[in-house]
């Protein structure tokens, strides 16, 4: 039997809402949707299968993306401009020297339970994620914060925290020496907040959605209704600080996964967004169901350095400029670029206004199948001979189904090598990367925050991110200086030396493509406004004509 988790659930709920109506009305195909008596707005989108919870402090995963970006609230976000918009703070200070942060908490901030938005509730995500077994991939992120090292590698007593709480409704962070990307870190999970009282748990289970009572919300809207592994309902809000500015009154997600079947979702009225791929783009061509925009999204190949046959740099090298990254992104569609970048193609400088790459002034890799085969020969495996059965491991969609055989097809015909393909659930082959079970493993990182920093810094030796191993002192060196240094323009020339050391120095991940996001959209939903920083479109704020 199924386990239903609810909140509230209102009286008369139609049927065929639950099976994925949209705005509340019948919907016949796609791009039809009916608008019912008293103007109740309802949308229908996908999520991801759940893997980790939804605590900010602990285990985070695809899904607390999904929910985060309906039901919780940080105390800004980053607007379109490359502003910051106040969404929880009313106000914020930064002193001359850029290592003390004030923000003061709207008054106005409160819980959908009625509770006020404190301070307090800050801290409660804060030190729960210095706890270094709350299994929070974002936790490093924190370290800027005084004392936080050490109580996150230490021990170190949290009274020694570099964050202050002068009254319940402002917030002080004390850094240990200046952060340029400080305030895009304010999205990131370890820093929205928890209720003080009812989600101190780390990994409890009202973040699983097993104690709806106490999994509240202070964002636009709150979780009302939760099937595991089918679909949650959310409801609008209405003690948002900022409800003016939400105009839908219910957003349904459906866990899908798989593209064509989400493709085949919207196309037959069941969702009313559908992130897409290429196979649309010339049906769609010319249609404003069509929505298309430069993603931060970066996807790269991750080796086990720990162990033969990846621990030889000549081995990576070989596997790396053997690739013919046009061809492979040929091969998954035209919304993807071949790259030998490491940072997404979205990603723009701060010190120039130009893209990373355009900022680089050239290509980090060439490719080169003769340099390939002599780099193998000198690593004691000519035309590929004596080589050891390597799997790749990647997500079973389509799309990586294609990038997969694109790979397999051209190491065996310019290194001689057979790759085995292992096509997993994505929760599972997030479960396997993270504890290092993979030879070769497939990679995607979308910018938390619009800086170089959020790709480069999970390979640094320390990172809960680093998945295969890597261990530099020259690379951990630069990237703590980039942390240092205020001038954007000596910033920016540490980051690309150090993608330098990552891509084509040591080989450590291997960049292959970056893609536009392809996006179906019922052409009624209006206000659609780009988030920069993870390059999707902010659901929160839509809107139906």
């Amino acid at each position: 039997m199924r386990k239903v988790f609810k909140k509230v659930v209102a009286t008369g709920l139609a049927l065929s809402m639950l099976l994925g109506m949209s705005a509340c009305g019948d919907k016949n195909k796609a791009g039809d949707t009916v608008t019912a008596a008293g103007n109740y707005k309802s949308i229908t989108t996908t999520m991801s299968m759940e893997s980790g919870t939804l605590d900010s402090a602990g285990i985070t995963s695809y899904w607390w993306w999904s929910y985060t970006s309906l039901a919780t609230a940080p105390l800004v976000e980053l607007a379109a401009d490359g502003s910051y918009k106040n969404i929880l703070a009313d106000s914020y200070e930064v002193n001359d020297d850029m290592t003390v942060y004030t923000f003061h908490i709207k008054e106005d901030a409160n819980w959908n339970n009625g509770d006020a938005v404190t301070a307090a509730d800050f801290l409660n995500t804060i030190t729960r994620a210095l706890d270094p077994d709350c299994g929070n991939g974002y936790s490093t992120m924190l370290l800027c914060i005084k004392g936080a090292e050490a109580i996150y590698k230490e021990g170190a007593d949290i009274s020694t925290l570099g964050v202050e709480c002068p009254d319940d409704k402002t917030i002080i962070f004390n850094l240990t020496e200046p952060t340029a990307y400080f305030m895009d870190l304010l999205t990131l999970p370890v820093f929205i907040p928890t209720h003080r009282e009812l989600q101190t748990e780390t990994n409890g289970p009202w973040s699983m959605g097993e104690d709806m009572d106490a999994l509240v919300s202070c964002g636009p809207f709150y979780m009302a209704e939760y099937v595991p592994n089918q679909y949650c309902v959310y409801k609008k809000n209405d003690s948002y600080v900022l409800k003016d500015e939400i105009h839908l009154d219910e957003v349904k997600t459906m866990a899908m996964e798989d593209t064509q079947a989400i493709i085949s979702a919207y196309k037959t009225g069941e969702l009313d967004i559908a992130t897409a791929d290429y196979t649309v783009l010339e049906e769609y061509d010319g249609s404003d169901e069509l929505v298309k925009y430069v993603a931060t999204t970066s996807n790269y190949e991750l080796f086990d350095i720990t162990k033969p046959p990846f621990d030889d740099v000549r081995v990576r090298e070989a596997f790396s400029i053997s690739i013919d990254r046009d061809a492979v992104a040929t091969a998954c569609g035209t919304n993807y670029i071949g790259t030998s970048f490491f940072v997404g193609t979205g990603v723009i400088s701060k010190a120039s206004g130009k893209t990373w790459s355009e900022e680089a002034g050239g290509e980090l890799l060439t490719y080169d199948v003769e340099r390939a085969k002599e780099l193998l020969a000198e690593a004691g495996y000519p035309n590929g001979e004596g080589f050891p059965t390597v799997t790749y491991k990647y997500p079973s969609t389509q799309i990586e189904s294609d990038i997969a055989q694109a790979l397999q097809a051209q190491w065996k015909e310019n290194l001689g090598i057979e790759v085995q393909l292992e096509a997993q659930e994505t929760q599972v082959n997030i479960s396997d990367r993270r504890a290092g079970d993979f030879d070769i493993c497939r990679m995607q990182w979308t910018a938390d925050f619009i800086d170089p920093y959020t790709y480069l810094s999970m390979y640094r030796t320390t990172d809960s991110y680093n998945d295969n191993g890597t261990n530099c002192s020259e690379y951990d060196a630069l990237m703590e200086e980039s942390n240092k240094e205020s001038d954007p323009v000596k910033r920016y020339e540490l980051l690309h030396e150090a993608e330098k050391i990552l891509v084509a120095d040591y080989f450590w991940a291997i960049p292959v493509l970056n893609r536009e996001t392809i996006v179906l959209m019922n052409p009624k939903l209006t206000n659609r406004i780009v988030d920069p920083a993870r390059g999707n479109i902010r659901t929160k704020y839509l809107d139906i004509e």
